[in-house]
């Protein structure tokens, strides 16, 4: 009773936190066909240190349909993290890249991976080999994550051919990252990680 009187009867004080949101996760969709498969390749390597610190990334390799690849990559370290996500049966090799396939079976077939907290990173040249580009699925899977961002291998000046969607897809994108190998990945990683959180 004594305490109460410097607050003027009241006996407490109502602390309120706010709630701390959830840590974001990371979904990287990997095109693997022969045309980009030293990007990826990093990519993957990239993935498997994620994962290794932080326990939240997912990975879906395609060419042709989306295979979630996620525990063939991270069964093992080191450089055989690509030739592990290759050999699964899922992954038709000798099909010819579709993404408007990818994007409609991820959002049906794999609608799981897909929350507000989850930020998506694809990697591929964005040739549909006069396919259906389906620009009107990636946007339905921009508006289900967090982020959406885009390494390609592909130079802007040749996104403008008859089999590329990048233009389309670059407009869909948080941000979209040229890179043909390695080392100019991560001269943009930081670009890439803000484009992602």
């Amino acid at each position: 009773a004594r305490g109460s009187m410097r607050t003027e009867g009241v006996p407490f004080h109502l602390v309120v936190r706010s709630p701390r949101p959830d840590r974001v996760r990371l979904l990287v969709l990997a095109d693997v066909s022969l045309s980009v498969r030293p990007v990826t390749a990093f990519t993957l390597r990239l993935a498997q240190a994620m994962h290794g610190r932080a326990h939240r990334c997912r990975v879906v390799a395609f060419v042709d349909r989306p295979v979630e690849v996620t525990q063939q990559l991270f069964a093992g370290g080191g450089d055989g993290a690509l030739a592990r996500v290759l050999a699964h049966p899922a992954v038709d090799l000798e099909a010819s890249s579709d993404y408007g396939r990818v994007f409609d079976e991820l959002l049906t077939d794999h609608a799981g991976l897909l929350e507000s907290r989850t930020s998506v990173l694809v990697v591929g040249d964005g040739r549909c080999n006069g396919l259906p580009a389906r620009t009107d699925r990636l946007a339905d899977l921009r508006r289900r994550v967090h982020r959406l961002a885009w390494i390609t291998p592909e130079p802007e000046r040749y996104w403008q051919q008859a089999t590329c969607a990048m233009p389309d897809y670059a407009q869909v994108c948080d941000r979209v990252v040229v890179a043909r190998d390695g080392a100019q990945l991560l001269d943009r990683a930081a670009e890439l990680g803000h484009a992602l959180r």
